[in-house]
């Protein structure tokens, strides 16, 4: 039972971390008709070297699995960018005064900021089209807590569940 209770606490605790993911794309675009792909590493991409080949680690079995190839000779070409950013904490403990008398009240409150700061991380993923000069097909925009303090199985874990989430709306539906 305690197993189960423990269980429950940290699958909670994991699924708090949300992520958001846009996407656009060109519909003229001939989705079907792309088979074969290659990074485009022409400029950094904003993640650590770590972080980097997990996340196309989980992009080449996700495109793997969609029927795509990873070669020097492609029809898609991958464009990988990320940012990552700090906001302040949402949480707070709110701390009043008030009194008064009669008709007359007076009150004060404040709130405390619980927890300092968040990180967050943005990722940018663009296919171009390399079969038509190179033009932009399809986009999508990842926004996600990141937890700082975390082992390299947690970022595994955290990278492939954000690829899934990228590529879910992938190849777009006509």
């Amino acid at each position: 039972m305690r197993v189960l209770f423990l269980i429950g606490i940290a699958s909670f605790l994991i699924s708090c971390g949300s992520t958001f993911v846009d996407y656009d794309y060109d519909e003229k675009a001939s989705f079907e008709s792309y088979k074969t792909y290659q990074y485009d590493f022409r400029e950094p991409t904003g993640l650590s070297e770590f972080d980097e080949r997990r996340f196309i680690k989980f992009t080449d079995s996700v495109l793997e699995s969609k029927g795509y190839t990873r070669t020097d000779y492609n029809s898609l070409s991958i464009l990988i960018q990320a940012s990552e950013y700090e906001t302040a904490s949402r949480n707070t403990v709110g701390v009043g005064l008030g009194g008064g008398g009669g008709n007359v009240g007076v009150g004060i409150s404040g709130g405390i900021p619980i927890g300092g700061r968040e990180q967050h991380q943005q990722i940018t993923l663009e296919f171009y089209d390399m079969d038509h000069g190179g033009t932009l097909v399809w986009q999508a925009i990842s926004e996600s807590d990141v937890k700082v303090k975390s082992t390299p199985n947690q970022r595994d874990a955290y990278f492939k569940k954000l690829v899934e989430k990228i590529f879910k709306q992938y190849p777009p539906k006509s």
